[in-house]
């Protein structure tokens, strides 16, 4: 095992020092798309969280989504169909669930 030299613990700590700043830049960065992200909630905008996605997406830390539909929700949007054809069929109010599926 070799000795490390002056030369290699200076070239090891200002790798450190990049990494630490690149670290704060991204956290100061999600802190501020954060803060955009409660404050465009508050002002009642349509979509507070666009500003946070997309500083996420540009960090490469958006997270994968691919949405589904389970055989349980199917299986209700099918039931809820029929009812919902049945009901419009025997009186002009109808009562749907409030739920989305993804």
């Amino acid at each position: 095992m070799s000795t490390p030299t002056k030369h290699s613990l200076t070239r090891a700590l200002a790798e450190q020092r990049r990494e630490l700043a690149a670290l704060r830049h991204d956290h100061a960065e999600l802190l501020a798309a954060a803060r955009a992200a409660v404050c465009a909630h508050y002002d009642g905008q349509a979509l507070p969280l666009t500003v946070l996605i997309d500083t996420l997406d540009q960090l490469g830390q958006l997270p994968e989504f691919s949405p589904y539909v389970t055989d349980a929700a199917l299986n209700f949007l099918g039931t809820s169909a029929d009812v919902a054809d049945d009901v419009r069929a025997s009186s002009p109010t109808v009562l749907t669930s409030g739920r989305r599926v993804a």
